[in-house]
């Protein structure tokens, strides 16, 4: 990874941790999430006009990519907001973060591109997936299937498994994107149209799952008064991705970006403990510890 990269991640890092912050603290439901797309989509939407000749360019193949990854993008935050209201954000955090690390290496074996990842990556990923397992015991001794056999576990798995795809289609749409022919737009600007339309494909999408569900209707016009709190984290939401998609670009694989963004995993476990008074015990610190030495060689890869 460049320095470039480095640096963008590390902000898109400070970025998400803070939006699951919101998210868990606020509300964690659809409802909420659905709000936080909206305001995202609803504020960057006049930029569209400016990338007008851009978008005339997209193949089928991309409008086909930008409608995959609004359904992954649903299926994330959905399953996000579910993991949440079952368990705590240090520990649903990390595990949904760190799980995808493994996909991805899975994907680049079958895509063909897994000898851009270096040995230092392949064993830092191993150590940051390694370091969440050990975040759910509170104790060292306490090495039970229980810990893991849960609703928070299961929905942060489903949240992990949508974050892998919606990055590969990522990578690959703005591939496409920089690839067409007297592409006049910087790579930011590429991340930054992307993302627009990212957040109107997941907003259709997370329109109907909110259609289908009575519960989240009704906290639909509950959360209508904390507007202010569903706006900052749909701006916080909307800059994460926008600079994630950007480091793509400065990096020779996408496992390495999804790999180091997982720095933002003891960003989210220090919150945890900040402002929701949740524990910091013995595993938690090691993992978190791991986690780090973790990143250090995917740095170094």
């Amino acid at each position: 990874m460049t320095f470039s990269a480095i640096l963008i991640v590390l902000l898109s890092a400070l970025a998400h941790a803070s939006w699951n912050l919101f998210g868990k603290s606020v509300s964690p439901t659809g409802a909420f999430f659905w709000y936080c797309t909206f305001w995202g989509a609803i504020l960057s939407s006049p930029l569209l006009l400016s990338y007008w000749d851009v978008l005339r360019q997209f193949t089928p193949q991309i409008w086909t990519l930008v409608i995959l990854t609004g359904v992954f993008q649903a299926f994330y935050l959905s399953a996000l907001a579910a993991a949440y209201r079952h368990g705590e954000m240090s520990i649903v955090y990390p595990l949904a973060r760190s799980s995808p690390l493994i996909i991805l290496l899975v994907g680049a074996l079958f895509l063909g591109t897994a000898d851009r990842i270096t040995a230092a990556a392949v064993c830092g990923i191993l150590l940051i997936v390694a370091g969440c397992m050990v975040l759910p015991m509170r104790y060292f001794r306490d090495i039970r299937w229980s810990n893991y056999a849960n609703l928070a576990t299961f929905f942060a798995l489903v949240a992990a498994i949508s974050t892998a795809g919606y990055s590969l289609v990522d990578d690959n749409a703005t591939r496409q994107i920089r690839a067409l022919p007297g592409l006049e737009i910087n790579d930011g600007e590429v991340a930054l149209l992307f993302v627009i339309l990212q957040a109107w494909s997941a907003l259709a999408w997370l329109s109907l799952g909110v259609l289908c569900q009575p519960e989240e209707q009704r906290l639909m016009r509950v959360l209508v008064g904390k507007w202010r709190s569903t706006l900052g984290a749909g701006i916080l939401i909307m800059g994460t991705y926008v600079l994630v998609v950007w480091a793509m670009a400065y990096a020779e694989d996408v496992s390495y970006v999804v790999a180091f963004r997982q720095i933002s995993i003891p960003m989210g476990v220090l919150m945890g403990w900040l402002f929701l008074k949740e524990s910091l015990h013995g595993p938690k610190i090691l993992g978190v510890s791991v986690i780090l030495f973790g990143l250090f060689l995917v740095v170094l890869g």
